[in-house]
């Protein structure tokens, strides 16, 4: 019986620039109106977490739930790793990741100078990692295969 493995070390850069350029990850420092009421300024924090009355409304989540989406993840947490806090489907990484998929990219093939599908790779916490939610950003793969 025959086998054969192939090792491939590859170094993949991904910087795809997006459209905004911006700070993705908004704002999630502490409040100075501390839990209990919503001042008429916005700067209240009626539901004590790390985003004003005004931001939520700014945000569009609601000012007076700590998890707006109800997945189980806070507002607050969601901003910290550029997850959308209204997107019930959409939930931080295990091992951290951003999603920084600008929502603009569309894959144009496989030569020098395309843009690469947007496919799902397993990441050291064994969950799945769609590629294009490292735009903006370098990393270096590593990738093997065997057969």
């Amino acid at each position: 019986m025959r086998s054969s493995s192939l090792f491939l070390v590859g170094v993949l850069l991904v910087a795809c620039a997006t459209e905004n350029g911006g700070d993705q990850q908004g704002s999630s420092g502490a409040s100075d109106g501390g839990a209990g009421g919503t001042l008429d300024d916005g700067s209240g924090n009626a539901d004590g977490d790390c985003l004003t009355d005004g931001e939520e409304l700014a945000l569009g989540t609601d000012p007076n739930a700590v998890d707006s989406d109800m997945d189980g993840v806070s507002d607050c947490a969601e901003i910290d790793c550029v997850s959308d806090p209204l997107d019930t489907a959409e939930v931080c990484y295990a091992c951290g990741w951003k999603h920084n998929d600008p929502g603009n990219l569309v894959s144009t093939g496989a030569t020098e100078g395309s843009t690469i599908a947007n496919v799902s790779l397993i990441d050291q916490c064994n969950e799945p990692v769609n590629l294009w939610d490292f735009a903006g950003e370098y990393h270096i793969l590593y990738l093997t295969a065997a057969w």
